[in-house]
């Protein structure tokens, strides 16, 4: 004997293989959404970038030793996607007199471009930061190359004693950053310095992070959506 069905009863089958890969999707987007919404709520309530600025960038003015006999010391790096060599020489702070190793400027492309120090402007000011730095290893990161005055990772200990000097000197980095070309040095352009800080400073503004949330959880909206579209095409899903 049949068992008698209510006519308004919905009748659903799903898909396997659609459903389980459809909850994966779903999780992600979810997960996707809410640290984008975690970020908003860390930063609504930051001061504004500038004042995290403030607090560590000065404008910096530094005499280079162009009487070093050595060569520009070029540390490979990215800078807006591509790669490029900081170039840095040996200097002194104006007035303090303080020596520091600065990051002069940078050259874009896989290839560096070699010099003597003596190549240099015979100063250089900007607004940038004084700030010790250790040396940051990893196992990706090529072979520094001393004798050819290349590095993989910016170690101002060896860097200095490469150049035969003394004392491990603090690192002047600039906020933004004169890149040019390595086939043509008198074409440049200025950018951020993706090295001035130990840690990135995050410049995107809380409202993006809350439209990326919205755009996630948007797309899995529309993923369920889909889902419950397809199975009633198919004959799946009855109301």
């Amino acid at each position: 004997m049949g068992i008698d069905r209510d006519p308004r009863e919905m009748t659903f089958r799903p898909m396997p293989i659609l459903t389980g890969l459809s909850l994966i999707s779903l999780a992600i987007l979810y997960m996707l959404g809410s640290w984008q919404y975690q970020r908003y709520s860390e930063k609504i309530d930051r001061p504004p970038l500038e004042a995290d600025l403030a607090a560590v960038v000065s404008s910096l003015e530094i005499e280079i030793d162009l009487s070093h006999p050595g060569n520009i010391q070029q540390v490979y790096g990215f800078a807006d996607s591509e790669p490029v060599w900081r170039r840095y020489a040996p200097g002194r702070v104006i007035p303090s007199d303080e020596p520091v190793l600065v990051m002069v400027e940078a050259t874009g492309g896989a290839t560096p471009v070699p010099g003597p120090i003596a190549s240099l402007p015979s100063t250089i000011a900007f607004d940038g930061i004084l700030a010790v730095r250790e040396r940051n290893t990893s196992a990706f990161n090529a072979q520094d190359n001393p004798e050819q005055d290349q590095w993989y990772t910016l170690a101002p200990d060896k860097i200095w004693r490469n150049l035969e000097l003394e004392n491990v000197p603090r690192v002047a980095e600039p906020v933004v950053m004169t890149v040019r070309n390595a086939a043509d040095l008198s074409q440049s352009r200025l950018t951020a310095n993706p090295y001035a800080f130990s840690e990135p400073i995050d410049s995107l503004p809380p409202e993006r992070h809350f439209g990326y949330a919205l755009t996630w959880w948007g797309m899995a909206l529309g993923l369920i959506g889909v889902y419950v579209a397809l199975h009633r095409a198919r004959g799946r899903l009855k109301f």
